[in-house]
């Protein structure tokens, strides 16, 4: 038997032992939607992790990421090589969990664990099979995002993010049962560094990057990380000049404009976070004026706002200073 990549020569060296391996999350979605993805990701089924180990020293270098978490990947290869899991949330952290290594749980309690139906369909890498527990299939032909198990998806509040982030790359909506869901989960414990990660996707990678910011909208999770955003719904600006309506309407097509030219410019996520933030100061500077709405100095009066603002989300002083500047 040839093997064509090194995902399938691990794949027949486990089933020699008796396992099974899966292509798994983003990698098969996005291979379905016709989407490019370099980050390979599989899982492996069936057989002890010790003999996993054997199986990847075999191919080539493997690295461990603890034990107790069951991923691997191998020096100079783009894959990263999972065992099922199971966790247990012990705070309310996005880090905060207890997890432990299950190979013989099954590929519907390995998928359940995931995030969203999307992301939880697998694919067989020897035979390529799809097993679609959670009709993730019928939800991406839809262009639904749905959360799996309503029980482990409020144990990480990330996904709130998670599916603002997918809204915005791919122009799906959420399901009203998973908005409804997000709308009960905290988001104060997360930290900065997920925040911005999430938020970098959006902005870099999103079609409408303004769907990022309608869905933590919809679920009530603006006022945490994006309180400045909140206070532009219902703003007025002078009709004459933006019949789009208020300054959220006015900010979010804007940022999905500057989306058409990010990658022309030398610096995109900055670029992108000055689209976001360039109308902030309306919220301290409007007021009516002989009948007229006015946002006088604006630019200039919203500066602590905004900096405000990105000193939260990041810590990257090149791309605070730009905004800034600009």
């Amino acid at each position: 038997m040839i093997m064509s990549n090194i995902a399938e020569k691990i794949a027949y060296s486990v089933s020699q032992k008796g396992g099974r391996t899966f292509y798994v999350g983003g990698f098969v979605r996005d291979k379905i939607m016709g989407i490019e993805n370099k980050d390979v990701d599989i899982e492996v089924h069936g057989i002890k992790p010790e003999i996993l180990l054997d199986i990847l020293s075999e191919v080539g270098e493997p690295l461990s990421y603890g034990n107790s978490f069951g991923i691997y990947s191998l020096r100079g290869h783009d894959i990263d090589i999972a065992m099922p899991r199971q966790e247990h949330a012990t705070g309310k952290g996005h880090r905060d969990f207890e997890v432990f290594v299950d190979p013989f749980i099954g590929t519907e309690e390995a998928a359940r664990r995931r995030d969203f139906t999307m992301n939880s369909i697998m694919e067989d890498v020897l035979t390529g099979q799809l097993v679609d527990h959670f009709k993730g299939m019928e939800d991406l032909e839809k262009g639904i995002i749905r959360h799996i198990d309503p029980k482990t998806f409020v144990e990480d509040p990330l996904r709130v993010m998670r599916g603002a982030g997918f809204a915005a790359r791919f122009g799906f909506s959420l399901a009203e049962e998973t908005v409804t869901l997000c709308s009960g989960m905290d988001l104060s414990a997360l930290s900065r560094e997920r925040v911005e990660e999430e938020l970098k996707k959006a902005l870099l990678k999103g079609k409408r990057p303004s769907l990022f910011f309608e869905v933590l909208r919809s679920t009530g999770g603006l006022n945490v990380w994006f309180p400045e955003l909140e206070n532009l719904i219902g703003l007025e600006q002078d009709p004459k000049f933006h019949p789009e309506g208020d300054v959220w309407t006015h900010t979010m097509e804007v940022l999905d404009r500057a989306a058409r030219y990010r990658y022309e410019t030398e610096k995109p996520y900055p670029f992108m976070l000055l689209a976001l933030t360039h109308d902030f100061g309306k919220a301290v500077t409007t007021e009516r004026v002989n009948g007229r709405i006015h946002a006088y100095d604006h630019e200039t009066k919203g500066l602590p706002v905004i900096e405000t603002f990105l000193r939260r989300i990041t810590n990257e002083s090149e791309t605070i200073s730009y905004v800034l500047n600009m």
